[in-house]
């Protein structure tokens, strides 16, 4: 811009180094010169709808990424059920009397006595209704991976923080959201005016959010598993 800047103040009517692919005799410099006033206003609205539109496709990657990691949909879904259902089917008698004791009616003076029958099912491997309902959640996610349609933008720190479990700080989620409505905005024509200089900080803050995510995922849920 500045050398495009330079060029205009020349006394020609024309560019004199147009640059490629622009025709500088249908581009008198009046034209030209409205173009360059704004052209960082351009720029920062550009970069933060791509660097959104790399950020949402990280999102949908890191999903199925986490799925194709243990043999695609069909082996994901299947490992999950066949450890829910093997719980079930468990009949081991220390097991049994120990869970007779955790079916009976709530009552908040027995919570001692349900947390010691729940300490003593946890070391023989006993699996509670919330470890047998994850099957139900690989469903879910599966679904929700099936085509870059089904997550919506809104959705994903949601996602993140339900479905990976990840620690999201509100910070993460302000961020994600200022730059959201500023997306729309953008690709709805209200062209907001914005700072290169925010822009490019937008940018760096969705890089490290993304970073983090990444970290998550390769500590927890990118592990070898067959049973």
């Amino acid at each position: 811009m500045p050398a495009l800047r330079a060029d205009l103040a020349l006394p020609s009517t024309t560019l004199s180094n147009p640059p490629d692919y622009f025709q500088a005799s249908r581009n008198p410099k009046s034209e030209v010169a409205t173009y360059v006033a704004a052209y960082q206003d351009e720029l920062a609205r550009s970069t933060l709808l791509a660097v959104f539109s790399y950020f949402e496709g990280y999102a949908r990657s890191v999903m199925r990424e986490i799925v194709a990691f243990h043999g695609g949909g069909d082996q994901f879904r299947t490992l999950a059920h066949d450890r829910a259902t093997r719980f079930i089917a468990s009949s081991h008698p220390g097991v049994t009397l120990h869970k007779r004791k955790l079916q009976d009616r709530r009552a908040p003076a027995k919570l001692f006595k349900y947390q010691k029958y729940g300490r003593l099912l946890e070391a023989k491997g006993f699996k509670f209704p919330t470890d047998l309902l994850s099957h139900f959640g690989v469903v879910q996610l599966l679904s929700k991976i099936k085509d870059d349609r089904t997550i919506r933008a809104w959705e994903i720190p949601s996602l993140f923080e339900e479905c990976l479990l990840f620690p999201l700080a509100t910070t993460e989620r302000d961020l994600y959201e200022e730059v959201r409505v500023i997306r729309n905005d953008v690709a709805h024509g209200k062209a907001p005016t914005i700072a290169l200089q925010a822009s490019l900080r937008y940018a760096s803050g969705l890089h490290s959010f993304a970073a983090r995510v990444d970290h998550h995922v390769a500590e927890h849920f990118l592990v070898i598993q067959t049973v």
